[in-house]
């Protein structure tokens, strides 16, 4: 009888332990049931952007030579975002979500006057105006954040957001020499990746938010000749934007 007691006692002991795991554990499936599912968003900010051009000039004409010269300038965009994501907790009020981002661009990028180099003639890197404006794009992103509640209210967190976007834009470019100017205008389409951090507050249903976010992107294109002969110069352009956004939005879950 002393060791069905001890027994059962102990026994006792691991059932209450199991009963306050099962209750944990199911308090914190109904929140995350809460909050899980489709959710779309709204957002409005501003970008600012640091841009470089670098132009280089290459002929395999004894001797060969390549120059190169670069400009940077800086620029901003205003942006609207629309979003359309589903969002899953994973460990208690710890969630991931993937989400479809459009996004529309609007004001002066970065413009700026790219200066001779030290080449002569063909073998010059010619002067002339350059800018980067941003169009409509779009792209993927992936959250993972983190839902504490209290003064975040109940459907507020903080998250982490990284992602791969496709962005349209507009690349202008001169030369001029000898009293003459050539301007060009060329759309393109930019890749960047973005990464950011930010937190929201709100209820279950609506909540607004602040963003901060980072993304960088190259563009590298090739145009004149294959370089063999005097007049045939091969020409190297490379842009790098870096920018830094801030948004505000409001975010609706289903």
């Amino acid at each position: 009888m002393r060791r069905n007691g001890l027994f059962g006692g102990r026994t006792t002991g691991y059932g209450r332990t199991l009963l306050a795991l099962c209750v944990l554990v199911l308090s914190g499936a109904r929140y995350a049931g809460a909050q899980e599912g489709l959710y779309a968003g709204v957002a409005a900010g501003w970008d600012r952007a640091s841009a470089d051009y670098t132009k280089g000039i290459g002929l395999d004409v004894p001797p060969a030579s390549y120059e190169t010269a670069t400009n940077d300038a800086t620029g901003g965009f205003g942006t609207v975002r629309a979003s359309l994501g589903y969002r899953t907790f994973v460990a208690g009020r710890a969630y991931v979500s993937g989400e479809f981002e459009a996004a529309f661009h609007g004001g002066s990028g970065p413009a700026g006057y790219l200066r001779e180099g030290t080449g002569v003639g063909d073998r010059d890197v010619w002067p002339g105006p350059w800018s980067v404006e941003k169009n409509r794009g779009f792209g993927a992103n992936a959250r993972l954040g983190y839902a504490p509640g209290g003064l975040l209210g109940e459907g507020g967190s903080v998250y982490f957001v990284t992602g791969v976007h496709w962005l349209g834009a507009t690349v202008r470019r001169g030369t001029d020499i000898g009293g003459e100017s050539v301007r060009v205008v060329a759309d393109h389409t930019l890749r960047p990746w973005v990464a950011g951090a930010g937190v929201e507050w709100g209820s279950l249903a609506n909540r607004v938010g602040l963003e901060v976010r980072y993304s960088a992107a190259e563009l590298e294109f090739r145009t004149g000749g294959d370089g063999s002969a005097f007049g045939m110069p091969r020409i190297d352009h490379t842009f790098g934007l870096r920018e830094v956004g801030v948004q505000v939005g409001y975010t609706r879950s289903f």
